[in-house]
């Protein structure tokens, strides 16, 4: 078996794995955790909650056709199992997306780095504190925030934030970090007396001790990629629905009302209905469904509704990805600009990991090699290779990294954005 054939394959198996029971609370914390890291894995595989995965043993092209509502999505035939990985650039997905190197495609927001600190400890990314600095994470064990830090990427100087102390009663360890106003914040759960308690924490950036920001009792998880920072407020929402508030400085947690079934999409934007898990049958056929078809904005009222279409769909605030009988999909919001996404297969549909496209305009195309697609440009850059030990993790809203043998690259959204390309979310 290939090396491109064993990363398709563990790729579509992790994707199937993501679609099994949660976890009881009554398991092993570090199981526990595992479990949600192995989740977060297999929502980089997703686009729009889609498993674009491709199938082992058979790499599939698209001919595409962008109109206004009307694309061909038809596939091209299957082609032959490769007996070596192709040279760089020369895999059929490359070629379709006129892929190149992503520093090469987004030079002033693409970073390699190493992976140890100057005192030798290693840290894992968490996500970008501004366009120069990384909050980082020196982990106290398995996936286990211990300390965060400030790590310039110029100077590789780094500079104490904050420690975690997980009280010995968590259930899922510190998650989902995210930077605003000056402050970094998360989420944990750990058991209270029996309940299950979500907890929202922070802490100041320029350093100093963390705090409990809010406190939900649930036996539900955040959902990925929803915890935000705004007008002095930390707002996030659960994965079966329900968006929350609570003072950045701390206090009591509130249910934003109309929001019982609904889940942050991008501040201030709220979506329903929620995401369905989908285990597909093996016949190709997806299922008519489009998460988040109908935002409201907290700020103005405004409402906002997807047009009809086919296929499986996850819609963000202009744009929406998807996956039909045919393959993978972008789509805008308004119904316009539909077009296939080479490298993505087909029938995979489990959403529920992730609110892609990223920034609203990022997919993450899983594979060997591996692929970030810009649906505003149609640029796409060809990402590092990750070491048999390591992983792709599509952070949060801002941050992709891809751990290789010696450190990571890093890719800042904001930063391609910051660069002039058109297309950011209002």
């Amino acid at each position: 078996m290939t090396r491109q054939v064993e990363n398709q394959l563990v790729r579509s198996l992790e994707a199937a794995a993501s679609r099994a029971p949660a976890p009881e609370p009554g398991l092993l914390n570090h199981l526990e955790r595992k479990g949600r890291r192995r989740q977060q894995r297999a929502q980089v595989a997703l686009a729009g909650g889609a498993a674009l995965a491709v199938i082992a043993g058979s790499a599939v092209a698209f001919n595409s056709r962008e109109e206004t509502g009307n694309t061909n999505l038809a596939p091209a035939a299957p082609q032959a199992a490769a007996t070596k990985d192709p040279a760089p650039g020369q895999d059929p997905v490359s070629k379709a997306l006129g892929a190149k190197p992503i520093d090469k495609v987004w030079p002033g927001a693409v970073h390699t780095i190493p992976n140890r600190l100057p005192d030798g400890r290693k840290f894992r990314p968490l996500t970008m504190a501004d366009s120069h600095t990384l909050l980082v994470s020196v982990d106290a064990g398995y996936e286990n925030a211990g300390e965060l830090r400030l790590y310039d990427l110029t100077s590789k100087a780094t500079r104490k934030v904050t420690t975690l102390n997980a009280p010995k009663d968590t259930k899922i360890f510190a998650s989902d970090f995210t930077v605003g106003e000056g402050h970094v914040a998360w989420w944990t759960s750990r058991d209270d007396n029996g309940r299950r308690s979500i907890e929202l924490w922070a802490a100041p950036l320029t350093g100093g001790d963390s705090y409990r920001v809010g406190q939900v009792y649930s036996d539900d998880v955040v959902q990925a990629m929803t915890v935000t920072i705004a007008d002095g407020k930390v707002y996030w929402s659960l994965k079966k629905g329900g968006v929350y508030q609570a003072p950045l400085s701390g206090g009591t947690a509130e249910l934003l009302k109309g929001t019982e079934k609904s889940a942050l999409v991008r501040w201030p934007w709220v979506g329903s209905p929620l995401p369905k898990s989908w285990s597909g049958s093996g016949s190709g056929d997806v299922p008519d469904q489009i998460a988040y078809r109908t935002l409201r904005n907290l700020r103005t009222g405004e409402v906002r509704t997807a047009t009809d279409r086919k296929g499986a769909w996850l819609c963000r605030v202009q744009w929406c990805v998807g996956d039909s009988k045919d393959g993978g999909a972008v789509q805008r919001r308004d119904g316009t600009g539909l077009r296939a996404v080479p490298g993505a297969g087909s029938g995979v549909a489990s959403f529920g990991f992730a609110i892609e496209p990223a920034r609203d305009r990022f997919v993450f195309i899983g594979g060997s090699p591996s692929f970030i697609y810009d649906v505003e440009t149609k640029k796409a850059g060809r990402i590092a290779a990750s070491d048999d030990d390591g992983f792709r993790l599509l952070n949060d809203d801002r941050l992709y990294y891809a751990q290789t043998k010696t450190g990571y690259q890093l890719v800042d959204f904001a930063a391609i954005e910051a660069s002039g390309a058109s297309g950011q979310s209002r």
